[in-house]
């Protein structure tokens, strides 16, 4: 890295000759260190005098630039560069530090190895670097672009690095951008190299008072080492109304400008009114030849979002049971004289619980779950306080406290099935079985309840299963036999509960798409090796036969009865063989790496089949029915700036995380609203 030059000094007008004061950078000719004087002042301890080109020069011991020497010219102009020269003052900082430095070296940083031993080494100074990693800092943390422009920010890094120049939040934000496009192509390039299908999940976010809403688009796929990968590739700006052909449109654009639109295995997409017709657009534009049974198993009900829908509905018809729990709630967490005296009797009854009383709210069940959870907790506290607070009037009774705490265990069952199925980090279609009938057959032992609260829970729950589940999905189903610890076993337990006498013809179902699944894995594998199968044919067999494309004919329906053979064999082999240990941790993507050869075309089908999730929520809004939502603070952000932030963010943390936990805290203040305005607009007056 070449040694910026710092500005030309100008003389003062005191000297006579101040207009000859400027930094002569022109290229030099023979030089000369004679000196002409006596040179009494203390500036040329940091100049040295040199004739050049037969005038009189002073070049700078620190940075090399040449100022006029002449004696009539004096060393003010010599002092304001000593001064300002930036070479030097770093010099000056380090020879304090007792560290020696060349051009732009910093202060010797150590390296620690294995051994124990440090060593010391100098590194050079690059402010390219440094921008980038502030970006990256501001992307990962959510801090605002602003924070580059705050003084005490910057103190900081001149404190760390005084060659620190400060910079502007649009040159952070170029940063931002240029790391987004980096990073944008890397994730392209794997999913061009990705040999297995990729199930979608889309989820869309909205903007309060603004024409524009978001649409989160997320590939899922299992890599070549066997590892579940989870990339969100856009957050698009979709204009409104939300229709089926515009929500369509959007999202094949997405899927084409990937290069993914033949190669999707689902589709999971939550409740909205508008997602089943969206649903059909998106088959007849797509071709049902490139999808998995030719699309019939290719939408899929987020999970996540039907649960809520179904426990949110189920809490409404009993929520005037918990009414005075709510109300003791609001009433101590009203205001903070309240909490103190209700955390003081709390800690004056040895209760040692660090989790404060939370009031629910309408669109997330979970927040009933947690407020019924820590009331119970502080039960004994409520009934002090109502001997002393003459104002508390709302305090539950046993039979309240009672029915609170069997409701606090019923939904406990449902918080944890949640939980697990808002992870993106693990297969998650495999275990949708066992735990979506665990619930269904709990919620018949829920009507034996000796409350009638729990009774109307369980009826309105059922109500609304029957509606969303009466059928499993297919490819569900399918996801449940490709688990070794499960095959068809599971389900032969299960459906003689759900279906009674009829449950012969469901378990026959499942087995028969499965057969079906399999064969066509088979057949596309065989249509794509067929040229290479006729071209070696040929050259074998016009040697030998005279007939040979009748011969040919024959040798190839050959090659496709054993392969379907194999087929079968596959099949009988893997669902005849023992189920394995049921254990947490067993590792399902790990097993079928292991058994690729044993299982050629149902590793295939695992590959692409366990990949899928059943949900498009993370755990941050995996409990509310509102969907994601984009505050009003946050449209100060253009839309192309948010998606940036977005999609760089989760590409950085190099998994998907949980989207719906970004705060945005600090997105807010990116921006000057008066100054993104008109760029704002013309980003969504092009959305429309």
């Amino acid at each position: 890295m070449s040694t910026p030059t710092p500005k030309p000094i100008v003389v003062d007008d005191d000297d006579d000759s101040s207009h000859q004061g400027a930094v002569d950078n022109a290229n030099c000719g023979k030089m000369s260190s004679k000196p002409t004087g006596r040179l009494k002042s203390i500036v040329w301890q940091h100049f040295e005098r040199k004739e050049i080109n037969g005038v009189q020069k002073a070049v700078c011991n620190y940075c090399k630039n040449r100022l006029v020497a002449r004696s009539t010219d004096g060393t003010r102009h010599l002092r304001d560069h000593m001064k300002a020269c930036l070479l030097r003052r770093q010099k000056v900082i380090t020879d304090r530090r007792q560290k020696d430095i060349t051009q732009y070296a910093t202060p010797l940083r150590t390296i620690k190895h294995d051994q124990g031993k440090a060593k010391s080494d100098a590194f050079c100074f690059d402010p390219n670097v440094t921008r980038k990693r502030i970006a990256r800092m501001i992307i990962m943390h959510e801090y605002p672009l602003s924070v580059v422009e705050h003084g005490g920010f910057n103190d900081v890094l001149s404190s760390l690095q005084p060659l620190w120049k400060p910079v502007s939040r649009n040159e952070i934000k170029k940063e931002i951008m240029d790391i987004y496009e980096y990073e944008r192509a890397k994730k392209v390039s794997a999913l061009d190299c990705n040999q297995s299908r990729i199930a979608i999940t889309a989820k869309m976010w909205t903007v309060e008072n603004q024409s524009v809403g978001y649409m989160a688009v997320t590939a899922h796929f299992i890599d070549d080492s066997w590892t579940l990968q989870s990339h969100l590739l856009r957050f698009i700006p979709v204009s409104t109304p939300h229709t089926a052909e515009v929500v369509c449109d959007t999202l094949l654009h997405c899927l084409m400008d990937h290069n993914i639109d033949r190669k999707l295995s689902a589709l999971i997409v939550d409740n909205c009114s508008y997602n089943e017709q969206m649903i059909q657009y998106l088959l007849l534009k797509l071709g049902k030849d490139d999808l998995i049974m030719h699309g019939q198993l290719f939408h899929i009900h987020c999970f996540v979002d039907t649960l809520n829908l179904i426990v949110k509905d189920g809490l409404s018809v009993i929520s005037d049971a918990i009414a005075k729990i709510r109300d003791s709630v609001s009433f101590w967490s009203e205001s903070s004289k309240r909490m103190e005296k209700f955390e003081e009797i709390a800690h004056l009854l040895g209760i040692t619980s660090d989790r404060k009383l939370v009031l629910d709210c309408a669109e997330s069940w979970n927040s009933t779950y947690l407020m019924i959870s820590t009331a119970l907790q502080y039960k004994s506290v409520f009934s002090l306080l109502e001997q002393h607070e003459g104002q508390y009037g709302c305090l539950p009774s046993e039979k309240d406290w009672e029915l609170a705490h069997i409701l606090e265990e019923k939904l406990k069952s449902l918080y944890d099935v949640i939980q697990l199925f808002s992870n993106v980090k693990y297969p998650t279609s495999n275990l949708f079985f066992l735990h979506v009938y665990e619930i269904r057959l709990s919620l018949d032992d829920w009507l034996s309840s000796s409350f009638d609260e729990i009774k109307k829970l369980a009826r309105s729950m059922i109500e609304n299963f029957e509606k969303y589940w009466k059928d499993i999905h297919g490819i569900l189903a399918v996801a449940c036999v490709l688990d070794p610890r499960y095959k068809m076993k599971l389900i032969e337990y299960y459906f003689p509960m759900l279906f009674g006498g009829d449950f012969s013809f469901h378990v026959q179902r499942v087995h028969s798409l499965f057969k079906d699944l399999a064969n066509e894995y088979q057949s596309k594998c065989q249509s794509s090796n067929v040229n290479s199968d006729l071209d070696s044919s040929s050259a074998t067999l016009s040697e030998f036969c005279p007939y040979k494309k009748h011969t040919q004919f024959i040798m190839l329906g050959f090659q496709d009865f054993i392969k379907a053979k194999q087929v079968r064999s596959e099949l009988d082999s893997y669902l005849g063989e023992n189920v394995l240990p049921l254990t947490e941790d067993f590792d399902i993507l790990g097993w079928w790496k292991a058994n690729m050869s044993r299982y050629p075309t149902l590793s295939k089908i695992a590959r692409d089949i366990l990949a899928i999730p059943v949900s498009t929520v993370g755990s941050g809004s995996a409990f509310s029915t509102s969907g994601g939502f984009v505050s009003p603070h946050h449209r100060k952000l253009d839309p192309n700036t948010l998606e940036a932030l977005m999609c760089s963010q989760s590409w950085l943390r190099g998994y998907l995380g949980d989207l719906e936990s970004t705060s945005f805290s600090g997105y807010a203040t990116f921006f000057d609203e008066e100054n993104d305005h008109e760029e704002y607009q013309e980003v969504t007056d092009s959305v429309k």
